[in-house]
C-alpha cells in the first residue's frame, strides 16, 4: 500500500483513512500488509504491519533527480504554502522536520519531483517486497503504484480520495497534476472512490469508464487514541455553531458566514467557531466585520484532533457548508460526540448519513432556518444528536476493508 502520510505525521483526511484502513487490515489472518510513505519520523513503528519510510532508505547512488518546476501543496494554495515555507526546520541531514505552527511539513518545495523520487524509490522497493496487489491513496502515488506495478507485474488499484476539480470547486485543475491523476486511473486495474461524487467527476472530467469505478464509502474515524477534555462553555451561556475544516473556497466558509448574519437578526445569544486554516481566512474575517458581525465570531486557525474533539463537545451544531466534498469526516466525528450536523447536499457523506439536516451550500436561507431550528427546539436538537450518533456508530471499517479486499482479489484473478 502506497500512501503520502500517516498519523501523527499527516496533513489531512487521506492519511486518517488511510491509518483506518491499515487497523482494520491488520485484524485479519488472511492479509500482511506493508505500506509504503515517502518520508515521516524514524520513529514511527508499527506492530500490526510493516512501513517502509522510502526517505530512511540510502538510495542516493541509484536515483538521479529530474528537477521539474513547480511549487504545489496537496490541501492548501500556492501563496499560503510558501508562506508555511518560512517555518520548515531540517536536520543536518536534510530530513523533513517541523514547522513553527507544529504541523508536519509533508509536502516538500517541488511536490512534483518528490512525487517522481518517491517513484523512483517504489520501483526498487518493489523488487525487495513480496506482495499479491498494490493499493494506492491520492495521485501524489499513483506514479509509484504504477513503477512497482511494472517491475512486480502485479495489479495495482488506486484509491481516489479527492482530484483537483474538487478541490477548484470544480473551476478547474493543474495541468501537471491532472495528468498524473488521468495517467494513473487509465493505467490502474481498479479505481475506488470514496463516493457516487467522486464516481461521476471521474467520469466527466477524466473520461474514465464507470465500469472501472467501486463506490467505497469511508466509515467513522477511531477517536479512541484522542486525548479527551472540553473547552469551557461560554459564560453567558450562549449558542454555539461550529465550522470546523480547511478555510478554503471549496469548504464554503463564505456560505456558513452568509447564514450566520441570518441567523442573528432572529437569534442574538449565539457564537459562531471557524476553526481552521486556509487560503480565505483573511477575506472570511474581513467580511464578518463588514456585516458587523465580529462580536459573534470567533476564528480559532489552526487546530489539533484533540482540539476538534473539544469543539464538538463545546457546539449545539455543527455545519459543513461545502461546495465540493468528495466523502467527509468531519460530521462524522461530530455526530459520535453527540452534535448534530447540517451539511451539504453536495458531499460524499450526504449519500449515506440519514440523521442530518441536508441543504444545498448556496441556500443559506434554508441553512439558517436548519440552525435556528436546533437551536430553539430542544426534541429535535436530541432526537438529532442520540440517533446521529447511533447511526454514525454503525459505520464502522470492517464493511470498506472487504470490499477493499474482494476488489485485491478480482484484480488478481484478473491478471492470472
Amino acid at each position: 500500500m502506497f500512501g503520502w502520510e500517516l498519523p501523527p505525521f499527516f496533513a489531512g483526511g487521506v492519511g486518517i483513512v488511510c491509518s483506518e484502513l491499515l487497523k482494520e487490515l491488520a485484524r485479519r489472518d488472511d492479509i500482511s500488509v506493508t505500506y509504503v510513505m515517502p518520508f515521516g519520523p524514524k520513529q514511527i513503528k508499527n506492530q500490526n504491519f510493516k512501513l517502509i519510510i522510502a526517505d530512511n532508505l540510502k538510495m542516493k547512488d541509484k536515483i538521479k533527480t529530474k528537477y521539474i518546476p513547480s511549487l504545489l501543496g496537496a490541501y492548501i494554495s500556492k501563496d499560503e504554502y510558501l508562506e508555511k515555507l518560512e517555518g520548515l526546520v531540517r536536520d543536518k541531514d536534510g530530513n523533513v522536520g517541523m514547522l513553527k505552527d507544529n504541523t508536519l511539513q509533508l509536502y516538500g518545495k517541488n511536490l512534483l519531483q518528490e512525487v517522481y523520487r518517491f517513484s523512483e524509490k517504489a520501483k526498487l522497493i518493489a523488487k525487495d517486497e513480496d506482495f499479491d496487489v498494490i493499493h494506492a491513496h491520492d495521485w501524489t502515488t499513483f506514479p509509484a503504484a504504477e513503477e512497482a506495478s511494472k517491475i512486480s507485474g502485479k495489479p495495482f488499484i488506486i484509491h481516489v480520495h479527492i482530484t483537483e476539480f474538487d478541490k477548484s470547486g470544480g473551476r478547474g485543475a493543474s495541468p501537471d497534476i491532472y495528468a498524473i491523476e488521468k495517467q494513473g486511473m487509465e493505467s490502474s486495474d481498479k479505481i475506488i472512490a470514496v463516493s457516487e461524487v467522486v464516481k461521476k467527476g471521474l467520469v466527466k472530467n477524466y473520461g474514465i469508464n464507470p465500469n472501472k469505478i467501486e463506490v467505497v464509502y469511508n466509515a467513522k474515524v477511531n477517536s479512541s487514541d484522542i486525548i479527551e477534555g472540553a473547552f469551557p462553555k461560554f459564560a453567558d451561556n450562549s449558542k454555539v455553531v461550529l465550522f470546523a475544516g480547511r478555510v478554503t473556497m471549496q469548504k464554503g466558509p463564505e456560505y456558513f458566514i452568509e447564514a450566520a448574519e441570518k441567523v442573528l437578526r432572529f437569534y442574538e445569544n449565539v457564537i459562531f467557531i471557524m476553526a481552521g486554516t486556509g487560503d480565505q481566512l483573511k477575506d472570511m474575517i474581513r467580511k464578518t466585520s463588514e456585516l458587523g458581525l465580529s462580536d459573534n465570531f470567533l476564528f480559532h486557525g489552526f487546530y489539533t484532533r484533540s482540539d476538534a474533539n473539544k469543539f464538538f463537545k463545546l457546539a449545539d451544531v455543527f455545519v459543513m457548508p461545502s461546495v465540493s466534498e468528495p466523502f467527509g469526516l468531519v460530521p462524522l466525528e461530530a455526530m459520535e460526540k453527540g452534535t448534530p450536523a447540517i451539511i451539504s447536499k453536495q458531499s460524499g457523506c450526504s449519500e449515506i448519513l440519514r440523521n442530518t439536516l441536508k441543504v444545498d451550500f448556496w441556500d443559506t436561507d434554508k441553512m439558517a432556518n436548519q440552525i435556528v431550528a436546533l437551536l430553539n427546539h430542544k426534541s429535535l436538537k436530541k432526537v438529532m444528536s442520540e440517533k446521529g450518533q447511533t447511526e454514525v456508530n454503525s459505520l464502522t471499517w470492517d464493511e470498506p476493508v472487504r470490499r477493499c479486499v474482494d476488489l485485491y482479489k478480482k484484480v488478481i484473478r484478473d491478471r492470472e
